[in-house]
């Protein structure tokens, strides 16, 4: 389970619709990458239509992202329920929605379903998904048009309902194959952007019928709720996070989530995603006061991250944290790392010490990065800091750095004597991703084998 909200709906009322768009498409692609490999996205995607608002802009959506080359085929499956005639009138919409994009679709048929029952809403939509799932080809995710709206409502009907705390949280937004890309967004955002883009749509005149549980919910209760208390989804969101997060059913608890290292003076998490819960935890655990708004600063600096900033950002309790790549350091500000000593000693290295520095494998540079992670003062070097002794050509495929403003006295020394420099995760990754256009072995010097060359820090 994982909801991360975008913008607040009244803040992006300002954005012209080229800006809206392209803050909308960051935000779900972002999110997409938190429930879906690599591998998968590549993959082929079919998108359940009902003909509302939602699937089809959902569906939109997803054409678009195949047409820029970010994800595999997409195609649309439609299920007729045969219970109401306006749903004739829908398979016309999406058919001709489909062929206009250039998008495959498949209408298949639900039998036995009779909208007088006392148990319809449930009926179809396991009707629905059992003959969506038994159509999906080999590798083909389901994508579904559920919002942060749906499933605020599915939680406020299980609550009131159901004893399972797992299915009070909300729906899930990952289900085996099944993938709900816009658990992310708002009912309202979804609709600027189907306004916007001017996408077409059937209304379903039964959302409006009370007598159905969740419409009741929806019109009866959430709305008049909504009106006192607008940042209600927002609240909603970073709860059912941390539910999700301690009954260990969040998607970044089981795929991507980033790791947590703690040390005397601070912590580190390492990974690609880094959870609100997870920097909330050691923002507490370290800080002087709990007292101050945490929520809103952290959900600021996770944003600047994504725009490209490093830090430091600052937070109540005289806390501090500053990203390097795929690394969060969580501190108290004013803590003076090993940035004097190190750049004391490289400054004293001859050049015949420079020419016998070690070449590493890239598994023994993941070998002494690990081993890093376990030393008790691992924080005072960080972010982990390694000095490329190699051609321009390898510096340049490394994409290695001349200036750290956690080490500015390093970065001094480094600038003087014509070296650059790269973190360890960086390196490991690039060099990854790059090997058959790096050597095996190279010339490297990790900056945390020098802090043992000096006791402590003046």
């Amino acid at each position: 389970m994982f909801f991360p909200v975008l913008a607040s709906v009244y803040s992006m009322k300002k954005l012209s619709p080229i800006a809206y768009r392209a803050l909308f498409f960051k935000h779900v692609w972002r999110f997409l990458g938190n429930i879906a490999s690599t591998e998968e996205m590549a993959g082929p995607h079919a998108v359940a239509v009902s003909g509302g608002k939602d699937s089809m802009t959902l569906l939109w959506f997803a054409q678009a992202l195949h047409k820029q080359g970010k994800i595999g085929p997409v195609r649309a499956i439609f299920v007729h329920h045969h219970t109401r005639d306006g749903q004739s009138r829908d398979a016309d919409l999406i058919k001709k929605f489909c062929r206009e994009e250039d998008i495959p679709l498949k209408i298949l048929h639900a039998k036995n379903l009779n909208s007088v029952e006392s148990n319809f809403e449930a009926r179809a939509r396991k009707v629905r998904r059992g003959l969506c799932l038994a159509e999906l080809n080999k590798n083909e995710l389901l994508w579904v048009g559920h919002h942060l709206d749906d499933s605020y409502e599915w939680n406020m009907l299980q609550r009131h309902r159901s004893n399972n705390p797992k299915s009070s949280i909300g729906i899930p937004v990952r289900n085996g194959r099944i993938t709900r890309p816009f658990h992310c967004v708002t009912r309202k955002q979804i609709r600027r952007l189907q306004k916007f883009e001017d996408i077409p749509f059937c209304e379903d005149p039964t959302n409006d019928d009370i007598k159905y549980d969740r419409n009741y919910l929806r019109h009866c209760v959430i709305k008049p709720l909504s009106k006192r208390f607008p940042s209600y989804l927002k609240f909603y969101a970073h709860n059912a996070n941390f539910e999700a997060m301690m009954l260990k059913v969040s998607v970044l608890t089981r795929s991507g989530a980033s790791k947590i290292y703690v040390f005397e003076q601070g912590g580190l998490l390492e990974g690609k995603h880094f959870s609100e819960i997870q920097v909330q935890e050691l923002l507490h655990a370290y800080s002087n006061t709990d007292r101050g708004e945490i929520v809103g600063p952290i959900q600021r600096m996770l944003k600047a991250i994504d725009n490209g900033k490093k830090g430091p950002f600052h937070f109540s309790g005289g806390m501090e944290a500053y990203f390097a790549h795929n690394l969060l350091m969580i501190y108290h500000q004013g803590l003076k790392n090993y940035d004097e000593g190190i750049a004391s000693v490289l400054d004293q290295l001859g050049e015949h010490e420079i020419l016998s520095i070690p070449h590493y494998k890239r598994i023994e540079l993941q070998h002494a990065w690990m081993n890093l992670l376990q030393s008790t003062d691992a924080l005072l070097n960080m972010p982990g800091l390694v000095i490329v002794l190699e051609n321009d050509y390898v510096n340049k495929s490394l994409n290695t750095s001349v200036f750290d403003s956690r080490f500015p006295r390093v970065s001094e020394v480094c600038q003087r004597r014509g070296w650059r420099f790269i973190t360890f995760t960086k390196c490991l990754e690039v060099w990854r991703s790059k090997g058959e256009r790096l050597p095996e072995r190279l010339r490297l010097l990790p900056l945390c084998n020098l802090s043992n060359l000096f006791s402590s820090q003046q």
